[in-house]
């Protein structure tokens, strides 16, 4: 086991479009010794001029930032990916936790949300059909409604209806709260 003071920081990538967003975490994340942030920019492509970040942690919901993650796999494949979610619900101290934390997961698995987990005791996935539960993981992964077409074997059009369906059935406005909620209900 190594020392302490012989352990190097976890690397941090944070990518995000609102700097102000990527400067706060950034303050945040300098309160402790065992997190540095190599990296804080708007693009996932700015981060091959530095060192490989160990967490790359997406700080805002953009649909683009499910799909990025799962494109920089192959620059990064040691890195974990994470989607900032709910930090409101964590206090600063689980905040660096859970970022360390994420640090020490299998790299290889999905992305993973950082945040409060959902209160509920069922998911709300419980209503969809099997076909609608494939649908929605290949949504939380980042997929095109073509691409999940072309994986299924379905039309374009089908792909539309189940997606629209699921998101009425769940009272969701968008594709990428769906990927989210998939995500947090460990769906993925």
């Amino acid at each position: 086991m190594t020392p302490l003071s012989e352990r190097r920081p976890t690397e941090v990538a944070l990518v995000g479009r609102d700097s102000r967003t990527n400067s706060a975490l950034h303050r945040v994340m300098s309160l402790d010794s065992g997190l540095r942030v190599s990296h804080a920019m708007s693009a996932i492509a700015a981060i091959a001029s530095g060192p490989a970040p160990d967490v790359v942690l997406y700080t805002d919901e953009s649909s683009g930032a499910l799909g990025a993650a799962q494109r920089s796999r192959e620059a990064f494949p040691a890195a974990t990916f994470c989607l900032l979610d709910a930090v409101a619900d964590l206090t600063v101290q689980e905040f660096l936790h859970a970022v360390k934390a994420m640090a020490q997961a299998p790299a290889a698995s999905h992305l993973r949300v950082v945040g409060a987990p959902m209160a509920a005791p069922v998911s709300p996935l419980a209503s969809l059909t099997h076909r609608e539960i494939q649908v929605v993981r290949l949504v939380a992964e980042g997929l095109s409604n073509k691409e999940i077409s072309s994986r299924l074997r379905l039309s374009d059009k089908t792909i539309k209806n189940h997606i629209s369906h699921v998101l009425a059935k769940l009272h969701l406005k968008a594709r990428t709260q769906l990927a989210i909620l998939a995500l947090r209900s460990g769906l993925v």
